[in-house]
């Protein structure tokens, strides 16, 4: 997006190209024209309708160009402002001109004093509707150019129909047709004078609403960013505080969370292993008691306290004393 300043300098070389070139076309058929208008009848009044028109489309442009240093300036003031809040400047407004932003900035600061919400959007309307009251003449301009080309073919024909009537009354005479022809040479040129200047002023029309939309755009951004931080209200605060803090905790509470399922994986894996291990030491319990039993057998050793005698062996036929 260009700066304004840029696209102001940019148009005032687009213009002066243009008028010149316009100039330099006029002049160079100066003879012709001239023998044009001096040739007819409504000769004067074909440089008066064509001349109307000329003037009211170089008042508008003129009226352009000056808009275009407005919002340069303007402009300038934003830029200047925003430098002084990223220096660190305690009153970056001290002794700006009086513009939009300056205006902004008071209406901040006087809501915020009171502890009032600021609602941008209702000053982004007041901006806009200052600044298109500055649109006023640019605007009838634009409306009322092409009507001015029709209102000149009208008089132009009005004029010819004129010299028909004469013409009619009175044949021999061939001054009425010298009107007539000349009327509706007036016609044509103030009907194509008109188009050739409502297109050259729709141009540059569009090139001054880009730029109002550019400095409006520019104003909202650097209050968001750097004037609604400075005199944000108590409520404000606490709001961002609040909403601060429950993005924390919403990020606190995941975090336990995953502590929480970590936990109950670990929980898990040691309840399998606690498991496993009551496994071997059963499997472990067993091969000894076998191992027991078998060096038992083997070396016929006597049994463990607590188990049963074996029965006594006695010979057959021989009794035991008492």
């Amino acid at each position: 997006m260009k700066p304004v300043r840029i696209q102001a300098v940019s148009v005032m070389v687009q213009m002066l190209v243009l008028l010149s070139g316009l100039t330099a076309l006029f002049w160079y058929f100066r003879e012709p024209v001239s023998r044009f208008f001096a040739s007819t009848q409504s000769g004067s009044l074909g440089l008066i309708l064509n001349g109307g028109i000329l003037l009211l489309f170089l008042l508008g442009l003129g009226r352009i160009v000056w808009l275009f240093f407005s919002f340069a300036a303007e402009q300038r003031v934003i830029n200047r402002f925003v430098q002084r809040v990223r220096e660190g400047v305690a009153n970056p407004a001290y002794r700006l001109p009086d513009s939009l932003l300056m205006r902004r900035h008071e209406a901040v600061k006087w809501l915020g004093e009171r502890g009032e919400t600021v609602d941008q959007g209702m000053l982004a309307q007041t901006a806009a509707a200052r600044l298109g009251s500055r649109f006023t003449l640019v605007r009838f301009i634009h409306n009322i150019l092409i009507l001015s080309g029709v209102f000149g073919t009208i008089i132009s024909l009005s004029v010819a129909l004129v010299g028909a009537a004469g013409l009619l009354e009175a044949p021999e005479h061939l001054d009425h047709m010298a009107v007539i022809i000349g009327g509706m040479a007036t016609a044509l040129s103030t009907t194509m004078t008109a188009i050739i200047c409502y297109a050259l002023y729709a141009y540059f029309h569009l090139r001054l609403q880009d730029a109002r939309i550019r400095l409006l755009a520019g104003l909202e951004e650097c209050t968001s960013l750097y004037i609604l931080p400075q005199f944000r209200s108590v409520e404000s605060n606490l709001m961002h505080d609040v909403a601060t803090l429950a993005a924390r905790l919403t990020v606190a509470a995941e975090r336990v969370t995953q502590v929480q399922d970590r936990f109950l994986q670990a929980g898990e894996r040691l309840q399998l292993a606690v498991d496993d291990l009551q496994h071997q030491i059963g499997r472990s319990g067993a091969d000894i008691r076998s191992i027991r039993d078998a060096l038992h057998e083997g070396f016929r050793l006597p049994p463990a306290a607590g188990g049963v005698a074996p029965a006594a062996r006695t010979e057959p036929g021989r009794e035991v004393l008492r």
